[in-house]
């Protein structure tokens, strides 16, 4: 199970960017911090416009005093060669994507009026694109398998955004973001970074999947602007936290807060070993 804090329990242009690659090697996170460059994003006035009025307009359904609307497959692809991640834009209009204020929201999206919703973070950043949303979903049996076998022009039933999502008030003077995820938990985190919440910060992300085959994003990820910490299980058996360890003696906790979304066990390990060496728990989102 993914456990994304910000968003919900069920179930998370760029300068020169750095992406470095755990091995038996530990590579100090003071090296890459030497190739690493400020999160910036380059957008029009417009955009930015629009961006800053959602921002302050946030939408929180219930989990059932809402209206289901239509929306379309607009594309259905793979999103990784291995492991059944696909990606899939929805044509939900664009009052829904003008009501989706923050990275790390959610929609729940049904295959029929009678059918069992699930519950998928939204991969797109708010208003990056116009009536559509970008998802990342993994196809296992239920309502996940069936969004992932839709064809592209199906209709399907979604609701609005719902669920708080990185909400980053209580962490403006803080300088480093760590951002961590698991799996299909970097669909929000890839909202995260490419909404302009995280500008100016020094940003480094923990990404953990099985290897380069299950991983997605892989190209996209190049341009995030941050660091990049790619975790593959299956080359030694480490994991986001193993490389997390290594790092923290290179970590400023006072001036750190992080946003995490992926599997509890992950979460729940980093948030102990981040609290640990100092980072306040509120810090942890």
């Amino acid at each position: 199970m993914n456990t994304c804090r910000a968003s919900f329990a069920p179930a998370a242009l760029l300068r020169t960017t750095k992406t470095c690659v755990p091995s038996k090697t530990a590579v100090s996170l003071a090296a890459r911090r030497a190739h690493a460059v400020p999160l910036t994003i380059n957008r029009s006035s417009q955009f930015a416009k629009r961006a800053s009025r959602a921002y302050h307009i946030p939408v929180r359904a219930g989990w059932n005093d809402f209206t289901w609307s239509s929306a379309k497959v607009v594309s259905n692809a793979p999103a990784t060669p291995e492991g059944g991640l696909r990606s899939i834009s929805l044509d939900v209009g664009v009052d829904a994507v003008n009501a989706y204020a923050l990275a790390g929201q959610f929609i729940q999206i049904r295959t029929s009026a009678d059918g069992k919703p699930a519950f998928i973070a939204i991969a797109s950043a708010p208003g990056a694109r116009a009536g559509t949303f970008e998802l990342l979903v993994k196809s296992q049996d239920g309502t996940a398998g069936e969004i992932c076998a839709a064809d592209v022009g199906a209709s399907l039933e979604v609701s609005p955004a719902m669920g708080k999502g990185f909400v980053l008030d209580g962490v403006r003077e803080k300088s480093h973001a760590l951002l961590f995820a698991t799996g299909s938990g970097i669909s929000p985190i890839k909202a995260l970074l490419e909404s302009g919440a995280l500008a100016g910060r020094e940003v480094t992300l923990y990404y953990g999947t099985q290897d380069e085959a299950h991983t997605a994003f892989l190209e996209q990820s190049n341009a995030w602007g941050c660091t990049v910490v790619r975790v593959y299980s299956e080359d030694n058996g480490r994991h986001v936290q193993d490389a997390l360890r290594d790092d923290l003696s290179a970590i400023d906790a006072s001036n750190s807060f992080a946003v995490l979304c992926g599997q509890k066990e992950m979460t729940t390990d980093v948030i102990d070993i981040l609290t640990t060496a100092g980072v306040p728990k509120e810090d942890c989102i």
